[in-house]
């Protein structure tokens, strides 16, 4: 196995962190803007699938690249932008965590397990006025996004997309209370776990 987007990432990772405690904006762009392509460059140089496997990888990194850099904006139509990207790319990788599904079995199970928090989510969005559709929407697909990993029985990848909605789940808090709860830190260290988690499930699967 190959390491060095591995270990660039994990740096990259805490650069971001550090810069963020420092308040050095521009080192919190150049650095975060680096997660998601190398994060996609430690999976693809670690593994030999085929191209649907590969182009589906492909495409679902680059939608969150795309939210990354959209989403370094507080404008509301550029976190719109963002949230879309993101979408998208959760959608992508569901559709390839069927590619790797072992049993459908679990599914309702775990449909059903995610029913709480989901109920939680949608309490949440009431208070986000405007952004109260597009954030339920998302949290739909998200609770299908952590369902569909649960039949790869990969607990590496289930671990990974539980990490995302928690990091979604904080930008949500922020975006729908008027007083920003969790800060930077606690967002990207369960960003950052969640991408580069996914590329190692990934590996895992070659």
């Amino acid at each position: 196995m190959n390491y060095q987007f591995l270990l660039l990432f994990i740096i990259m990772s805490i650069i971001n962190i550090i810069a963020s405690e420092k308040n050095k904006t521009i080192i919190i762009i150049l650095s975060k803007i680096t997660l998601a392509p190398l994060a996609f460059l430690n999976f693809i140089t670690n593994t030999h699938f085929p191209p649907i496997i590969t182009t589906l990888a492909t495409i679902a990194y680059l939608f969150y690249l795309l939210g990354d850099i959209f989403l370094l904006s507080e404008k509301k139509l550029l976190f719109q932008i963002g949230l879309l990207n993101f979408l998208f790319g959760h959608i992508t990788f569901t559709a390839l965590f069927i590619q790797f599904s072992k049993t459908y079995l679990i599914l309702p199970i775990a449909l059903l397990i995610l029913i709480y928090p989901e109920r939680k989510i949608f309490m949440l969005t009431s208070k986000a006025n405007d952004l109260k559709i597009p954030m339920r929407i998302y949290s739909i697909f998200l609770l299908f996004f952590i369902a569909f990993s649960t039949t790869t029985l990969n607990i590496v990848l289930i671990i990974a997309t539980i990490l995302f909605t928690i990091s979604d789940s904080m930008i949500a808090k922020n975006s729908c209370l008027k007083t920003r709860i969790h800060s930077h830190t606690q967002i990207m260290s369960t960003y950052t776990s969640a991408l580069i988690l996914l590329s190692i499930a990934l590996i895992m699967f070659n």
